[in-house]
């Protein structure tokens, strides 16, 4: 998996990071897969959970013990709304199921050779 990945939002800056045990905590906490989770934040058909669970999960994995990470979650709901949180869950969510690297199966790009051995 990934690591960690500094994130601005309304909490402030901080590193984030959800591996295969964070994945699987939000997942028990939700009853859902993590990609039905964000599909919930970005449609809107959230439950308080779905927000506040990638937010505080993802502050652990990033570095933050327990604690600290529930004092920043609740500092960042006293300046913004969970409807406004809800995009960072999604956006937190999104950056650890979904990434495009070097090493994609399928077919070249336009213009893009492939190689021969």
């Amino acid at each position: 998996m990934r690591g960690s990945e500094s994130i601005i939002w309304p909490g402030g800056e901080h590193s984030f990071r959800l591996g295969i045990g964070e994945l699987r905590a939000i997942e028990q906490r939700s009853d859902a897969g993590c990609a039905v989770v964000m599909m919930r934040l970005l449609s809107s058909q959230w439950k308080i959970d779905d927000v506040v669970g990638p937010i505080r999960i993802g502050l652990v994995g990033g570095g933050k013990d327990e604690r600290e990470a529930q004092k920043i979650l609740e500092s960042a709901l006293d300046v913004a709304s969970p409807y406004a949180l809800a995009v960072t869950a999604a956006e937190i969510i999104r950056r650890f199921i979904m990434w495009e690297t070097d090493d994609q199966p399928g077919e070249n790009q336009a213009g893009i050779e492939a190689e021969s051995n």
